[in-house]
């Protein structure tokens, strides 16, 4: 009885999580720093009150969590030094805690009544909002329709509008982010490989080799890159298709090339920033960013300081790196990796399997950009790493997992 009524309040939590992934893309101001950090707080206080830690306790998640009460104790007491560094702690922290949505999520109810509260909100949130959002909000908004979509077949058809709906709104208003884009259309492919069995079945037969092609391919880019053999980011010149395509701005109507490369310099930044400050190995704590000669004076100017630091950047891994050295990114991978695993070698039905591959897909898609953000995109890349993990979910049949869905219907 007092677990539903938590998981009720999550539920409700997790819509107003809703509003506040998109205020960076919003014109008109809802709430403030305080308030939506009190939530967020409120939201993983439930995620540990949850917690089954006898039943679920999966050892490399428990590590990462360490780690990142490690690197906040290192940042409050040796690293930070300004009030900007301490408002970046305590942010960092709540979001890189987010990993007790996969353990509070490895039960099936949770999910259940928390998808049903944002399916009774969402469209009215998202009618008020519409005025007032930029392309980039759609597809943060929309994140749980890009989940439902993995399991499209077996929604109602209420449910099967408001997926469509969703995947409509984020290529029509929301295509200026295309990374949302790209995410919620994989989630719409893996949909269609249920619906025909033809493509259904070669999905399933090379489902493994696809999981370890996203797993190993990022290295792979990585080591061409720094070795200045191939820059996949720089893709257009290294293929001599500079300048043959292109794309308005949106801004003031010039057209700037639609591969761009805007993450280079990213990569060399960061890195240089660690070995210059000898942070690689366990990296500059959640309180600090990186050395930036790009974007420091512009920070710097906003902020009214001299350091040259920017504490973030689009790409997950770079943030991973730059506040937990080495020894996080290697962390963070073995979750991405095992979770696949378990979905993929470990369930008896054909649905985890699948969210498996796109947990793995999601670790290749972390080195393009992928924020790292308290928002209902790293949400439910956690809460899929929990039914992933989840014996509950990985034991289900098919016509379990079906019955599962009927739950939200």
């Amino acid at each position: 009885m007092v677990n539903m009524k938590y998981q009720k309040l999550i539920a409700f939590l997790v819509v107003l999580i809703s509003v506040s992934s998109v205020l960076a893309w919003c014109k008109i101001p809802i709430g403030n720093v305080a308030t939506w950090w009190f939530i967020d707080t409120l939201i993983l206080v439930f995620f540990y009150v949850l917690w089954d830690r006898k039943q679920f306790n999966i050892k490399i998640i428990n590590i990462f969590l360490i780690l990142v009460l490690c690197s906040a104790i290192y940042g409050l007491i040796i690293q930070a030094e300004i009030y900007w560094d301490y408002k970046l702690l305590y942010n960092n922290l709540m979001v890189f805690l987010l990993p007790l949505a996969a353990y509070a999520y490895m039960k099936p109810s949770l999910l259940t009544t928390t998808l049903k509260s944002y399916l009774a909100f969402s469209p009215w949130l998202l009618l008020l909002l519409v005025p007032f959002i930029d392309s980039d909000a759609f597809g943060r908004f929309l994140v749980p329709y890009s989940f439902m979509a993995l399991f499209f077949k077996e929604l109602n058809g209420k449910n099967r509008i408001l997926v469509i709906g969703a995947f409509i709104f984020t290529l029509i208003f929301g295509s200026e982010s295309r990374s949302d884009v790209l995410k919620f259309s994989l989630c719409v492919f893996f949909a269609i490989c249920f619906y025909y069995k033809k493509i259904g079945n070669l999905l399933f037969k090379s489902i493994k080799f696809a999981r370890l092609i996203f797993l190993v391919i990022p290295f792979v880019f990585f080591i061409l890159g720094a070795s200045n053999t191939f820059n996949i980011f720089n893709i257009d010149e290294e293929l001599g298709f500079e300048g043959k395509y292109s794309m308005s701005s949106g801004k003031d109507g010039d057209d700037v090339s639609a591969l761009i490369d805007t993450r280079t310099f990213l990569f060399v930044e960061e890195i240089s920033s660690a070995i210059d400050n000898d942070y690689v190995v366990f990296g500059n704590s959640i309180a600090r960013g990186y050395k930036s000669d790009f974007f420091g004076s512009i920070i710097d100017t906003e902020l009214k300081v001299n350091r040259g630091e920017r504490q973030d950047c689009e790409v997950s891994i770079l943030n991973i790196f730059n506040y937990f050295g080495l020894l996080g990114c290697i962390i963070y991978f073995l979750i991405f990796a095992l979770a696949s695993y378990k979905a993929i070698y470990k369930s008896k039905n054909r649905y985890v399997p699948v969210i498996g591959l796109y947990i793995a897909f999601r670790w290749t898609f972390a080195w393009v950009e992928d924020f790292s953000k308290f928002d209902l995109n790293y949400l439910f890349l956690w809460i899929m790493m929990g039914i992933c993990f989840s014996p509950l979910y990985r034991n289900m049949t098919d016509e379990d997992f079906k019955s599962w869905v009927k739950t939200i219907n």
